[in-house]
């Protein structure tokens, strides 16, 4: 008998241990990085930063699928964003979402049908965005500044003036938003070229960013 509770002990300390797991790498996911300000009067130029626009998100059809038409006006907002930014020689750059934790990959299989997971063809950016040939980037949770080669890209092309456009408005877009103000950069999100799936939680992170210093238009 004691043999018996000893394994049942087990067991439940290795489900507590590994929901703490998944917790963290959870909270990790909307949580914006922290970095070293930068010096703006050496950042004299601006990107337009597009985020997450891969299929799996924008053509998902499970329970936060987004209105196709509302869909396919963000995305012609933000091909129009690309086209001003070039034609006034700013950079574009994309970024592409991919989870990499393996907790955060089960949960996804789990609740979601595996979006956003290594291997899936939904992983390609939307078939109606002008990609060209922007650079690209890769991260794994909300913030875009996770992915350190991104911030030693903007030190390279001298960025200090971002423009975030992409989904979701709810989650990466803010999220990197406020990773960007954390480090002193200029931050816009144009609203009409953004996606949520959460549209009630919009007004309250509108009034967080504000705060924060960055300007929703």
């Amino acid at each position: 008998m004691s043999v018996l509770w000893s394994i049942i002990g087990g067991l439940v300390l290795l489900l507590v241990a590994l929901f703490g797991y998944v917790g963290f790498f959870v909270r990790k996911l909307g949580t914006p990085t922290k970095g070293e300000l930068i010096n703006l009067t050496e950042r004299p130029s601006k990107a337009l930063l597009i985020i997450d626009v891969q299929e799996d998100f924008t053509r998902n059809t499970g329970k936060h699928s987004f209105d196709p038409q509302v869909r396919d006006a963000a995305l012609k907002v933000m091909n129009q964003e690309i086209a001003e930014a070039r034609s006034h020689g700013s950079k574009v750059v994309f970024v592409k979402n991919i989870f990499r934790d393996w907790p955060v990959i089960q949960m996804m299989k789990l609740v979601a049908g595996g979006i956003g997971t290594p291997g899936r063809e939904g992983l390609k950016f939307d078939r109606d965005i002008v990609v060209g040939d922007a650079p690209v980037f890769e991260k794994s949770v909300g913030d875009t500044f996770s992915n350190p080669d991104f911030e030693t890209w903007l030190a390279e092309k001298k960025i200090g003036r971002l423009t975030l456009v992409g989904l979701d408005a709810c989650h990466c877009v803010q999220l990197t938003a406020k990773g960007a103000r954390s480090r002193g950069y200029d931050v816009e999100i144009r609203e009409p070229a953004t996606l949520t799936a959460t549209p009630a939680k919009w007004p309250s992170l509108k009034s967080e960013l504000d705060a924060a210093g960055v300007v929703v238009c």
